[in-house]
């Protein structure tokens, strides 16, 4: 006789849909600045855009790292491993969460086999693609075994190695920076240095309320820009850390 499966809550709970690298920075975020006793919007603002810290604490309750706003104790195991136990740590969080998932079976699963297994979630279209990827990805990252053809299926970004990174210097305010450009002084105040230090990286990506993602990118020098150039950098580092989804 076939058993029924019985419903967790992980499985109407929709299935992380953030980049895994996002995740990643926010492991490691946590790792160095500790992991604080609830993590609320006060807390990772200054880090992440409003939509990308929703989803982030959305992917950190699905996996069981957080009830609430309050950290668990695999979210401290996680923060706290050595690289060495991180990927059996990982891989464990993720067997105990994608609980539709047939772990032992992904090593010979195809695309559309592993499209099946997310159909229990409530997401479709671009969500649910994103939301594979970050299964896959977090999958390699844990190292566990998957067919060659869902290996694939894992949406990359360009490496950031040898990349122009924005060379930015903390700054008061009214603290004067002479640009290597003109000859005359700039002044930049500090939260717009704030600003563009709290993104992470020099990328951003936004998810708009009516479907689709935006993604921002930032490779520049800050002390070569003209006037022009840096207002419209500012203008919109703003619109893209307001914007609410």
């Amino acid at each position: 006789m076939e058993q029924e499966h019985s419903i967790t809550p992980n499985e109407i709970l929709s299935p992380p849909y953030v980049s895994f690298s996002t995740f990643k920075t926010l492991i490691d975020w946590l790792r160095a600045e500790g992991v604080p006793l609830r993590l609320d919007r006060s807390f990772w603002r200054s880090k992440f855009s409003g939509s990308t810290g929703t989803q982030l604490i959305a992917a950190l309750r699905f996996l069981g790292l957080v009830q609430g706003e309050s950290p668990t104790q695999d979210l401290h195991t996680l923060v706290d491993s050595i690289p060495e136990d991180r990927k059996f740590i990982l891989g464990e969080i993720l067997k105990h969460s994608y609980v539709n998932i047939a772990f032992k079976d992904l090593d010979r699963a195809t695309p559309s086999m592993l499209k099946g297994w997310f159909r229990i979630y409530p997401i479709d279209g671009h969500t649910l693609r994103k939301a594979m990827s970050f299964f896959v990805n977090a999958s390699k990252d844990a190292e566990i075994p998957m067919s060659n053809s869902i290996q694939k299926m894992a949406r990359t970004r360009i490496s950031k190695t040898n990349r122009p990174s924005t060379r930015i210097r903390q700054a008061t305010v009214g603290q004067i920076v002479r640009s290597t450009q003109d000859s005359d002084f700039k002044s930049i105040p500090k939260q717009d240095i704030t600003q563009l230090n709290s993104m992470q990286g020099n990328l951003m990506s936004l998810n708009l309320e009516s479907g689709g993602t935006v993604t921002v990118e930032l490779s520049l020098d800050l002390f070569t820009l003209s006037t022009k150039d840096r207002e419209f950098i500012m203008k919109l580092v703003d619109l893209t850390q307001n914007y609410e989804s």
